[in-house]
């Protein structure tokens, strides 16, 4: 059995004080927008990249990538002020397509945050494939952040937030060096990307957002569409949303889905948990633990997909003062597990975390001037809350994303931005909207109220997604970029998202990486397709459309397959190989195991190079009983015993795959008993 990947995220500190909001907006009105007019397309200067990059980052890069700088105004032209003399510099990094045979019109990657710096993901794009496979990608450090110059940062304090006079100091410090804080906003940054791209004299481009991209790249569609084919909004932060005071309207959106989550788990009182989360809530505000009952919700929040959620539950539920503790030792507990998988992310990708800094005085500086001055103005309508407690509500109302509060927006204090930062944009390019039901940071609503105003948009909700699809192993979305960057303007054909099964907190593994299928050197005419994840309950469809699409695909080689997370999906998926004659190959790096096992046998040919890895293993049911604690005649053995006598494989095997290991642990098979049980077949 697979065990459960935690993607734990650092939990967000919560303002606990706040201060009075300022009275009226002495914004500008939205009577007018840019024209989009930027300077020459002199601007843009190449470098090597070494002169940007890290050591790390420049082992990543693929062959061909380079980049340079692009020098702007600090303040662009706008609303009839004239640019500044004062210049400021753009980092670019160009990632070269993995494909002989690219398309003209690339990807732009735009960062979320506000504050966070697209060269951080360099390393994560480039593993998934998803975008370079036929696309060069750009990847830009928006203004205020990782290779740009300047780049705004607070060394008074570390993570998300600081204390007001930390927060004074830092932009105390900024000021004097010089910079401008009212000019590292939405709009400003925006009029980077409009120039960019007629700097560098592409025709068009494909605009791909995650989080507060989402956001830049519609504001970069209002300020001037010119060039661009089509954009991915990937964890949708509408403009017309305000991102201080509905940051509880999507709180209340994520503890309303976990306790669906906990209605689709048969192990999970329903009629229970939302009563024990609100009981836990009420305890520590009558211990006056306000601040940590937000800090409690904050894990909740971060855990809403986790089937570790109830065993947190209930180690809160019987000591309040275990809020943190039992979430770090839920930390500790995941750390050492992907020390014995080999997935504690060490290696290539630990050079690149040095260069994952959250650039906190670029984020105060875009959502102060953006969304502090129009506190309740949203285009929200209805409110959440309703069947939570007043004591969860006292706590949930008082939370804020990233630090990004009102009591810190006082103390920014930046010029407010033009009201149209308000408004919701209006488009007829292609857009491709993706949502996660799951999601914490900005909930699925938020991208179907985008999709309104949208009219050639697809609106795409993922039921066991969580911020963001793409890069995070879904195939069945991934494939679904792949058609929408091919064709835009053409429907996508969603029945992969049909099959993913709800959210359940007893289906673990859910959020390992999904099985999904590459061709070699991006050869789509090949006979042999690469296979790497876990299989899940989208890999039936996903394999489906893979074989109608290359009907001339003959072999799987199955690199990293560690098993599955539905086994009935599994079963089937593998029955799809067997009907349609297809081989099986296990390459000599490769590891298969558990439901991979299963897989790898429905091939009619069954070939395992030298130094290839086999896993078999008993199973569990969840409640605590094994394979062997149920009688040799009970229906629990059929679906398997039923499936060996269909591809031909004894019934002896099954039995010995149940004793050779226990369900968490595995047993790699040797030469003998591969031979032993009929493994391979020519």
């Amino acid at each position: 059995m697979i065990k459960v990947n935690l993607s734990f995220v650092a939990s967000t500190i919560i303002a606990t004080s706040m201060l009075s909001a300022c009275g009226g907006s002495s914004s500008k009105p939205d009577t007018t927008k840019t024209d989009g007019s930027v300077t020459p397309a002199s601007s843009y200067k190449s470098i090597e990249c070494k002169e940007m990059l890290s050591a790390g980052q420049l082992t990543q890069l693929t062959p061909g990538s380079s980049c340079g700088y692009l020098s702007v105004p600090e303040k662009h032209a706008l609303y009839g002020q004239s640019a500044s003399e004062k210049k400021i510099e753009i980092a670019v990094i160009k990632l070269a397509s993995l494909s002989s045979d690219k398309k003209a019109d690339p990807i732009v990657y735009l960062q979320g945050g506000p504050g966070g710096s697209a060269n951080e993901s360099m390393g994560e794009i480039i593993k998934s494939k998803t975008f370079i496979k036929d696309r060069d990608v750009y990847l830009v450090d928006q203004r205020g952040t990782g290779y740009s110059k300047p780049a705004l940062f607070c060394t008074e304090y570390n993570g998300e937030a600081g204390t007001p006079e930390q927060l004074q100091a830092c932009k105390a410090r900024l000021e004097k060096s010089g910079i401008d804080l009212d000019a590292y906003h939405s709009v400003h940054n925006a009029l980077d990307f409009i120039q960019l791209r007629q700097a560098l004299q592409i025709p068009e481009w494909n605009l791909y957002g995650i989080s507060y991209g989402t956001r830049l790249a519609t504001t970069i569609m209002r300020e001037n569409s010119e060039g661009i084919r089509s954009v991915i909004l990937d964890g949708m932060f509408p403009i017309e949303v305000n991102g201080i005071s509905d940051t509880p309207w999507a709180n209340y959106e994520t503890l309303n889905q976990i306790v669906r989550n906990c209605i689709n788990t048969e192990s999970c009182p329903d009629d229970e948990f939302k009563t024990v989360i609100q009981d836990i809530i009420a305890r520590m505000h009558n211990e006056g633990m306000v601040a940590e009952s937000r800090e409690f919700i904050q894990i909740l929040l971060e855990l809403a997909t986790e089937p570790v959620i109830i065993n947190y539950l209930m180690a809160v539920d019987e000591d309040i003062n275990k809020y943190a503790s039992a979430f770090e030792v839920l930390q500790a507990e995941q750390d050492d597990s992907d020390e014995q998988t080999g997935n504690s992310g060490s290696g290539d990708d630990e050079t690149l975390d040095a260069e994952d800094i959250f650039y906190s005085a670029m984020g105060l500086s875009t959502i102060c001037a953006e969304e502090y001055p129009f506190l309740g103005t949203t285009a929200l309508s209805g409110a959440n809350s309703q069947g939570w407690s007043a004591s969860t509500q006292l706590a949930v109302d008082g939370m804020f994303h990233m630090g990004f509060d009102k009591a810190s927006c006082q103390v920014w204090s930046v010029a407010p931005a033009n009201n149209i930062e308000t408004q919701a944009v209006t488009s007829n390019l292609p857009v491709l909207i993706l949502n996660g039901q799951n999601d914490s940071q900005t909930p699925a609503a938020w991208g179907a109220l985008v999709a309104n105003n949208l009219p050639n948009a697809q609106n795409i909700t993922n039921p066991q997604g969580g911020h963001g699809q793409l890069l995070a192993g879904f195939s069945c979305f991934d494939a679904l970029a792949d058609e929408f960057f091919t064709s835009p303007n053409k429907m996508l054909d969603t029945s992969c998202v049909s099959a993913i099964a709800q959210i359940s907190y007893d289906n673990e593994g859910h959020n390992e990486e999904a099985a999904n299928f590459t061709f070699k050197d991006n050869d789509t005419s090949s006979t042999s397709v690469y296979m790497n994840g876990v299989i899940g309950s989208d890999t039936l469809a996903v394999m489906q459309t893979l074989f109608s699409k290359y009907p001339q695909i003959k072999t799987i080689v199955m690199q990293d397959v560690p098993g599955s997370m539905d086994d009935d999906t599994n079963l089937l998926a593998s029955m799809e190989i067997r009907n349609r004659g297809i081989a099986t190959h296990i390459p000599a790096d490769g590891m298969v195991a558990s439901g991979g096992t299963d897989m790898f046998l429905a091939g009619v040919k069954r070939t395992i190079e030298a130094g290839a890895k086999l896993g078999v293993h008993s199973w569990s049911d969840g409640s605590g009983k094994v394979a062997l604690d149920y009688p040799r005649e009970h229906q629990e053995h059929m679906k398997y015993l039923e499936y060996y006598k269909a591809i031909g494989i004894d019934a002896d095997f099954y039995w010995y795959t149940l004793e050779a290991a226990t369900a968490d642990s595995i047993h790699w098979m040797t030469t003998q008993e591969i031979t032993q049980y009929s493994v391979l077949a020519e």
